[in-house]
């Protein structure tokens, strides 16, 4: 499976990691877990007393290497506060998707698999030289970008409006994370998947204006990115009175460029 690094890379994982997912009702609605691939295996069966080891025998069927705590994601502050604790612990920041954030076994599952896929990234990267990694990474990278365009082309041609918002959504949190930390290299990455994506969505999106909001190193920027989305988000429900307002706050952050709905 795909995991979308907002922070870190996806070749080399740290091997601790801030899991957060976005609510799909309500995308500025974030809950978070934490991921933890631990440098030694552990046996749980072990520390459990004899009288309980029948009560949990999956505990014997092998060590544990990695998992994530809590489970399921807890409701988290924001967005922001989720990028500063990443930054200030120098994890990698993962974005798990949209979901319904009350669905808590369906997020147990994925968090799950997500925690599985990272370790075993971790393991990877740890077991094979690094020398060999980066020499792979640097070997063809003007071709790789050119086959990387032309999917993404495809990618996002076959997706459904909404779907095409949520991986917008997904984007513009990693540019914006590249950007504030200055990592030049993501937010290049980033702003080529934006463009590609943008092709894809109506104009009166406003695409072109995100961008140059998401890329914007002010508190403006941030804020002006955030309203961009909502507007799409609005616009997709057809609802025009939201627009109408965002609009409003789009022009009071001195954007008066901005047009209605179209």
């Amino acid at each position: 499976m795909d995991l979308t690094f907002e922070s870190g890379d996806e070749h080399s994982p740290r091997g601790h990691a801030v899991l957060y997912y976005r609510d799909s009702a309500a995308p500025e609605s974030v809950a978070a877990t934490y991921v933890v691939v631990l440098p030694v295996s552990v046996d749980f069966s072990k520390y459990v007393p004899p009288f309980l080891a029948g009560q949990v025998p999956n505990l014997g069927d092998g060590a544990i290497t990695a998992f994530a705590f809590p489970p399921s994601p807890e409701p988290a502050e924001s967005y922001e506060a989720i990028v500063a604790m990443a930054r200030a612990r120098d994890d990698d920041l993962i974005f798990g998707g949209e979901r319904q954030l009350s669905d808590v076994m369906g997020l147990l599952a994925s968090v799950s698999e997500i925690t599985e896929e990272y370790a075993g990234r971790y393991d990877a990267f740890s077991a094979g030289p690094m020398a060999r990694a980066d020499s792979a990474e640097e070997a063809g990278n003007e071709d790789l970008r050119s086959v990387g365009s032309e999917v993404d082309d495809v990618v996002y041609g076959m997706m459904s409006d909404a779907d095409r918002l949520g991986e917008l959504t997904k984007l513009v949190g990693r540019l914006r994370y590249a950007t504030e930390g200055g990592d030049s290299a993501t937010a290049d990455d980033a702003t080529a998947h934006v463009r590609a994506l943008g092709r894809h969505i109506p104009s009166n999106r406003h695409i072109d204006r995100l961008l140059d909001a998401a890329v914007s190193p002010s508190e403006d920027g941030a804020k002006l990115a955030q309203l961009y989305l909502e507007r799409a988000y609005s616009l997709l429900r057809e609802d025009y009175l939201r627009v109408k307002a965002i609009d409003a706050e789009i022009t009071a952050t001195d954007r008066p460029d901005v047009s209605g709905p179209d």
